[in-house]
């Protein structure tokens, strides 16, 4: 008598996912995202009012932006553009691997155990990637996939919330530190200064990318046969 139900709300939940995935791509895709850049210094007087405030407003809105779809390198950049390198990084980072995580949360809640028992073989696909654990994610994270749709495949995996958090933060690092970089440039009124920053930015984020392509290798050397 319970199966039912059971069915039925799974059948909801994962319709409700469905419907959240449409909705956000329909949402980011209509929104003017080429003008949001062109409006940091706008956007940095809005801020400004919130005074000490501010850093908490951006994070959670960089959060709420992610969770929908927004792409995280313009949310870097912005943060780069309002708050300089070192603390755009910090605020954009947080809240860009916050909202990340509450995508796969959703994801989580609404279709994982729904699709594993419709679909088997992302059944396998989970077990695999809850094998490798942190090092899955951040292997995903470096594959040409909007971070949303990674997010849902992650949730509808068995990840834990832990190996998503470690994975995504690093996974998250060679772009993020180059966007913020390039927008910490982009307020330089030197030219010379601009060009140490872009020059910065490209030794970063070839640096990081090196250093997370090692660790990948180091651990598939480890485990030839979960490669």
């Amino acid at each position: 008598m319970v199966k039912p139900t059971n069915t039925l709300s799974k059948k909801l939940a994962l319709g409700s996912l469905l419907i959240a995935v449409i909705g956000c791509s329909l949402l980011i895709y209509s929104m003017p995202l080429k003008d949001v850049l062109n409006q940091s210094h706008q956007i940095k007087s809005w801020l400004a009012v919130t005074g000490y405030a501010a850093p908490a407003v951006f994070t959670l809105a960089a959060a709420l932006l992610t969770a929908i779809g927004m792409p995280r390198l313009l949310l870097c950049s912005l943060a780069g553009v309002i708050f300089g390198f070192t603390w755009g990084f910090v605020w954009s980072h947080f809240g860009t691997v916050l909202g990340a995580y509450g995508a796969f949360l959703f994801a989580r809640w609404s279709g994982r155990e729904f699709v594993q028992q419709k679909f088997p073989k992302i059944i396998a696909l989970s077990q695999a990637t809850q094998a490798r654990g942190w090092r899955s994610v951040l292997f995903m994270r470096q594959l040409p996939i909007s971070g949303l749709y990674n997010d849902i495949l992650l949730g509808l995996s068995t990840v834990s919330h832990c190996d998503f958090w470690i994975g995504t933060a690093l996974g998250f690092l060679p772009l993020g530190v180059t966007a913020t970089l390039i927008g910490a440039g982009a307020i330089q009124a030197d030219i010379s200064h601009l060009a140490q920053y872009i020059g910065i930015a490209a030794c970063a984020f070839l640096l990081l990318s090196l250093s997370l392509k090692w660790i990948l290798a180091q651990r598939q050397g480890k485990n030839p046969g979960m490669g």
